[in-house]
């Protein structure tokens, strides 16, 4: 069998179609769950592989979307992953013989990862290996991780396989059509973060028909370069009789695939709402194969890119990439103890801070004395995540706490540092090829520091190597020449940038330093700093880790950037500027020691004390998704007497429904609902504690299902928490809801509202039979629905409410309630 990542260099392939709906068409039930079949229906699934192979697919995926331990545990058959993902395996390959790829598919875990939820990145990397080994161990070809939504969860899966397995990996998240994920991520972000951690197909599959993917694969081709694939649903699902039907022709789906293989996509197949005669069609739309384009990101060479979950940031030739140096409580005795009291205001407030002045990165350091670092390093990087959308620097010495800010960190970060000492070349280079990390490279090894160019240069040139080795490219090596402090002379500093051109030009790889350490133990450091800044930039530095709030650091960035020009007169500019820079430097330095002055003290940052003044600061705090400052407004105005439930209506809610007003105009992503909405929630608990049980306020109640035969519920847990948040008593009933249960809780309940939620085509009938039961039992409750699947179209057919996702939900339950309440239901 020929490797499939090389057959993509030869011609486009044809992936398969749905799963879930062949064997529905087959006799097996939502509810009997598709990836047990394995085990128990083998001919069937089987039978459904044969069409797919008969119908000309070059790849076919396992009946394993949902066969991870934590899915399965929802069938009491956790103990079965190995066996189901085997066997599966081995079925697809039987069909296909030797002429087609087999892929493993491996679906979401169905739970929010940290730090939006409670699953670990430790945990879902443990259950996403464990499905990948099984797959591996079966003679699969490759693995499609597929239909993910947050970037974190994917990361979590694609690192996993590549360190446990050695298949290659499509990671294919899923789009909505305002071309980003429901977590905010765009296609260029997925890219810089997915290619770094070695993922092989950059994919996107789900959630739109082909209209929609084309404008998401031509993203996705500008910037890859790695093979794209795509695999749309056929159109979305309209209600015929009793079944959710998607209405596009194979012959229209096909007519879809010549155009994505004539951009340069090189892997195409369907997704929802797609059998064998879409395949059939994709098939003949491609034969003969066309000839490939070489998509636009595979022809513009490679720069080193920093992303976070939303946010590309690229290290640009020529242009100096700005770190943030504030969040590092060295020198500073207020943010250590802040630090040691476990309390993040600081590091909040830096982060804002320094975004808003012009960060490129945000390097994180929390290294203090009596701390667990790692502990600490989880949620300052969690902290810094949800104040700015910059990519982050995780800065350590312990490599316990780096490795943990990697994990934590959705996104591309740089790993500062490595050096060239044994052990930390051993330890530290294996870890930013594990994650996908730029490194900062110290020129520092067992000999100590070195005292001229040519030294760092050869320490330099023996990391660089070490790192190659390892199989991390040279444009993603930072190496940091070390700055000398000039309190124990100039020569040292001088050194220093002598072998920043030395260093780029002998070994290819970008420099950065540390600017600051200039002026270590000196008086008035500004000045001083800004103008080795200037100096280090007229030597072609890279990188700056520097104070981006100071005025001098400004002003030399004004100075530095200026308007661009052609190369030859920049360089004629550097050239005739570097010695008066130097004198200018060396003026400076003169005039620091002469003052005689003590050393000048880290700047403490004049953190504005949380206290509340009205309840628009507790508003602003749930809308900042900070939980803290939330915490601490909302005792101090219990503690002040205030009305518990006017905290609730009049600062908790309201936050809460901005937040909502920014999610709908696409300012707000779930990140940030979830954030605010814990927020709000810790201080609506605090509320509650002081409210006399039975005297709760309550908008009203509702009745929330996810339907029969339908295991997911994380969108369903999102919709509870917002609800209750704003004020309405959620009876949940869980997942895998039958109707008789649904009209028994109603019954006995007397809600206001029912609201259910499906992820699929195959389960979002119920909500009509659920529509239906509550007619017949004479029950007037308004019925909501939503879902990934679910359609106004839909909704308006079996005469539903529909809420596209859950920030709606919560406005339309309450009007509903509202009218009800006006015309005396």
């Amino acid at each position: 069998m020929a490797n499939i990542l090389e057959e993509l260099n030869k011609r486009v392939l044809v992936m398969d179609g749905a799963m879930g709906t062949q064997l529905m068409e087959r006799g097996i039930r939502p509810g009997d769950n598709f990836d047990l079949q394995n085990l128990s229906n083998p001919s069937i699934v089987e039978e459904v592989h044969r069409a797919y192979v008969s119908a000309g697919a070059d790849i076919i995926e396992t009946n394993t979307f949902g066969a991870n331990r934590l899915k399965l545990a929802e069938y009491k058959a956790a103990d079965k992953v190995r066996a189901v993902n085997l066997t599966a395996v081995k079925l697809a390959r039987k069909a296909a013989g030797d002429s087609v790829f087999v892929c493993g598919s491996i679906g979401p875990l169905g739970q929010l990862i940290d730090p939006l939820g409670e699953v670990t990145f430790d945990q879902a990397y443990s259950v996403f290996a464990e499905q990948a080994k099984a797959m591996e161990e079966g003679g699969a070809d490759v693995v499609s991780i597929e239909t993910i939504s947050e970037l974190q969860e994917m990361r979590a899966a694609v690192i996993a396989v590549k360190n446990e397995t050695k298949l290659p990996v499509i990671a294919s998240l899923t789009y909505d059509e305002g071309e980003k994920t429901i977590y905010g991520t765009t296609p260029e972000a997925a890219v810089a973060v997915l290619e770094a951690i070695g993922a092989d197909v950059i994919s996107a599959n789900c959630s739109t028909g082909p209209e929609g993917m084309l404008k998401v694969a031509k993203r996705l081709l500008a910037v890859s370069c790695k093979p794209v694939m795509v695999m749309p649903n056929a159109g979305m699902p309209e209600l015929i009789g009793d079944k959710a039907v998607y209405k596009m022709s194979p012959q229209k789906f096909g007519a879809f695939a010549k155009k994505f293989a004539e951009m340069g996509v090189r892997i195409i197949g369907g997704c929802c709402g797609t059998g064998p005669e879409h395949i059939r069609a994709i098939k003949a739309a491609l034969t003969p194969y066309p000839p490939l384009p070489m998509g636009e990101g595979e022809q513009k060479g490679v720069r080193v890119k920093f992303a976070s979950r939303t946010r590309v940031v690229e290290a640009v030739p020529g242009k100096l990439l700005l770190i943030g140096e504030r969040i590092n409580p060295t020198g500073r005795k207020l943010f250590q103890a802040e630090l040691k009291q476990g309390r993040m205001q600081i590091v909040r407030q830096e982060a804002l801070e320094q975004t808003k002045n012009g960060a490129d990165l945000l390097d994180t350091n929390i290294s203090c004395p009596e701390i667990v670092e790692s502990k600490l390093m989880h949620t300052a990087v969690k902290i810094v995540q949800q104040a700015s959308d910059l990519p982050l620097s995780i800065d350590s010495p312990n490599t316990y706490a780096l490795e943990e800010g990697l994990k934590m960190f959705c996104g591309r970060a740089l790993l500062n540092s490595v050096n060239g000492k044994k052990e930390s070349l051993e330890r530290i280079l294996p870890m930013a090829k594990k994650y996908g990390a730029a490194i900062v490279a110290l020129v520092l090894d067992d000999k100590g520091l070195p005292q001229t160019a040519e030294e760092r240069v050869r320490i330099a040139e023996r990391i660089v190597q070490s790192a190659q080795e390892k199989g991390i490219a040279k444009e993603d090596i930072f190496i940091d020449n070390l700055v000398m402090t000039v309190g124990v002379g100039i020569q040292g500093c001088l050194e220093t940038l002598k072998a920043i051109p030395l260093v780029k030009e002998r070994l290819g790889v970008k420099t950065i330093l540390g600017i600051s350490n200039v002026s270590h133990g000196m008086p008035e450091r500004s000045k001083l700093n800004a103008l080795y800044l200037q100096l280090a930039a007229a030597y072609g530095l890279d990188a700056a880790i520097v104070d981006v709030t100071d005025k001098e650091i400004q002003k030399a960035m004004k100075a530095h950037e200026g308007p661009w020009r052609q190369k030859k007169d920049r360089d004629k500019e550097k050239n005739e500027g570097k010695e008066e820079l130097l004198r200018a430097f060396k003026a400076e330095v003169d005039r620091v020691r002469r003052l005689g002055k003590p050393a000048e003290k880290k700047r403490e940052l004049a953190v504005k004390e949380i206290r509340l003044s009205g309840y628009q600061d507790i508003r602003g705090a749930v809308v900042d998704g900070n939980l803290e400052a939330v915490e601490i407004l909302v005792k101090q105005g219990l503690e002040q007497k205030l009305n518990p439930q006017k905290i609730i209506n009049e600062g908790l809610i309201p936050g809460m429904e901005i937040v909502g007003k920014k999610f709908s105009r696409k300012e707000y992503f779930l990140p940030q609902v979830i954030e605010s909405a814990e927020a709000m929630r810790r201080g609506f608990e605090l509320c509650q504690e002081k409210i006399p049980k039975g005297s709760v306020k309550t908008v009203g109640k509702v009745v929330l299902a996810t339907v029969k035969g339908d295991i997911h519920d994380i969108g369903k847990n999102i919709v509870k928490m917002l609800l209750e948040n704003h004020g309405f008593k959620v009876i949940d009933l869980g997942k895998d809801v039958s109707a008789e249960t649904i009209i028994a809780a109603a019954k006995k309940e007397k809600p206001n509202a029912i609201a259910l939620s499906a992820l699929l085509t195959t389960t979002m009938v119920e909500m009509n039979i659920v529509k239906e039961a509550l007619q017949k039992a004479k029950l007037n409750i308004p019925l909501l629905v939503g879902g990934a699947v679910v359609t106004k179209g839909y909704a308006d057919k079996i005469g539903a409410n529909y809420s596209l996702d859950a920030v709606g939900a919560v406005s339309l339950a309450k009007k509903l309630i509202q009218k009800s309440r006006v015309h005396g239901l």
